[in-house]
């Protein structure tokens, strides 16, 4: 699968702390044009990587904000690595719209990885974790 040329990771902002409880890796991004078109959600690399998700082809469990779980396929599709199979399902599910900030966590990185995604993220927030995640750096 090719990446859809409006596509753009670069501005997802990472955090993989992991000195508290509550500290799980993530980023904060925005839905964008792609993910509504395409049935994949792609993650970014530096996220991928940090979190060990690398080269991993696997079921996933995604929990919405009510806590809910969705079974997803986690996997690489071309040059990128993300969510490839049931991501249609949980955006629908979820009336997740371009432009919504939205934040993933992984909460559990084992043989079936567990990550919280919370849809509809506030801006003001992802901008105090952004200045949080630039001074842990």
């Amino acid at each position: 699968m090719q990446k859809p040329s409006n596509m753009s990771v670069l501005n997802a902002q990472v955090a993989t702390s992991t000195s508290g409880d509550d500290d799980y890796p993530c980023f904060v991004s925005t839905v964008k044009p792609y993910c509504l078109r395409c049935a994949a959600l792609y993650l970014p690399t530096d996220f991928v990587k940090s979190s060990g998700l690398m080269n991993r082809n696997c079921e996933m469990i995604l929990k919405g904000e009510a806590q809910r779980c969705w079974s997803v396929w986690f996997g690489k599709s071309g040059h990128h690595f993300g969510i490839i199979h049931g991501w249609e399902k949980f955006r629908a599910e979820n009336g997740l719209q371009v432009g919504d900030v939205y934040k993933f966590e992984l909460i559990k990185n084992g043989k079936v990885p567990i990550a919280q995604f919370h849809c509809k993220y506030s801006g003001k927030v992802a901008k105090r974790e952004e200045r949080r995640s630039k001074l842990n750096t």
